[in-house]
């Protein structure tokens, strides 16, 4: 048998390391997920790094576009590149954290993603190690981060819904607000902030973190993308039927016919043209207020209700409709 000399700098090594965003890469064509308009936002962004041509810039894109998957894609370069501290932050909801945390998890990137908590004990180094680190935005976490971060400056901060709560509102004022000064404090002297978000004119406008417009990168819809330009053209007819509602008035019944119309296109669809039932989801979008959003949801409710009820008072005259 022939022995092999042990070599530890064979582990210490970087060399043989291998690409976390090529493996991300590699992980969504696996499920057929086209990923041009991923490497686009990505390499935007990174070019906009490595020429130092800004520490401050925003991504931006359609609503619901894949913005989750195009940042785990940007973690994974990012840590290719050697940041050792790769910070997101998210609005103040542990519902919305958990959520993308877990899709982070499950993505198999490395270092594996965190919750600020779980890094928080006495005993959790930080030096000599890359992190991913999830945190909400509200002055008590952001607080508790930066003071465990301490004088670590090869931090990157991406900033998800970054219209939401990071913006100077007191600008005008001569002040800053709490959440937004936490936040320039983990950023520090040498770190990148790199906001995204669908709604960009507030962080032009605010001129949030001293963003550079003109280094902006688009996050382009992917080719399957269903959004405004569809739903809203400003030009030609829509590609849907589309039943217009009075001027004045809030019968409830639209919301009703509504529903039922979805109920009967899903039988359809599962009957006729699948060979697999599929699960379908109804919008639905009436106004800017929550008030009227909470009066439809109210109606739908109920009138589910009537219609899985065989004995309610609604039930024949509803079923007859549909």
């Amino acid at each position: 048998m022939t022995s092999v000399e042990f070599d530890i700098s064979r582990f210490r090594s970087n060399r043989h390391r291998s690409s976390q965003y090529d493996a991300q890469i590699a992980r969504l064509r696996g499920r057929q997920i086209n990923v041009d308009s991923i490497e686009t936002a990505v390499r935007g962004a990174i070019k906009n790094i490595e020429s130092g041509s800004s520490r401050s810039f925003v991504i931006y894109g359609e609503p619901q576009s894949g913005k989750t998957e195009m940042m785990i894609c940007l973690t994974a370069k990012l840590v290719d590149a050697g940041y050792d501290y790769i910070i997101h932050l998210l609005n103040d909801s542990v519902d919305l954290l958990n959520q993308n945390l877990g899709r982070f998890k499950s993505s198999g990137l490395a270092p594996s993603a965190r919750n600020f908590s779980e890094i928080l004990d006495p005993d959790y180094e930080l030096k000599g190690r890359k992190h991913v680190i999830f945190s909400k935005k509200n002055p008590r976490d952001l607080e508790t981060l930066r003071d465990k971060l301490g004088k670590n400056k090869t931090v990157v901060v991406i900033d998800d819904e970054a219209d939401y709560a990071s913006p100077n509102s007191k600008i005008n004022q001569g002040a800053k607000t709490r959440i937004n000064n936490l936040i320039t404090e983990i950023i520090g002297t040498a770190g990148v902030y790199i906001g995204v978000t669908a709604t960009p004119a507030r962080l032009d406008l605010n001129n949030t973190f001293d963003n550079d417009s003109e280094l902006w990168v688009n996050f382009p819809p992917h080719p399957h993308y269903t959004g405004q330009d569809v739903f809203f053209p400003i030009e030609g007819s829509v590609a849907y039927r589309l039943t217009l509602l009075p001027d004045h008035g809030d019968d409830p019944k639209y919301a009703r016919e509504a529903l039922f119309s979805f109920l009967v296109a899903v039988a359809f669809l599962n009957k006729h043209s699948v060979e697999n039932e599929k699960n379908y989801s109804m919008l639905v979008h009436t106004s800017g207020k929550k008030v009227d959003h909470s009066r439809d949801w109210r109606e739908i409710v109920r009138t589910i209700e009537f219609l899985t009820n065989r004995n309610s008072e609604k039930f024949e005259g509803y079923v007859s409709q549909i």
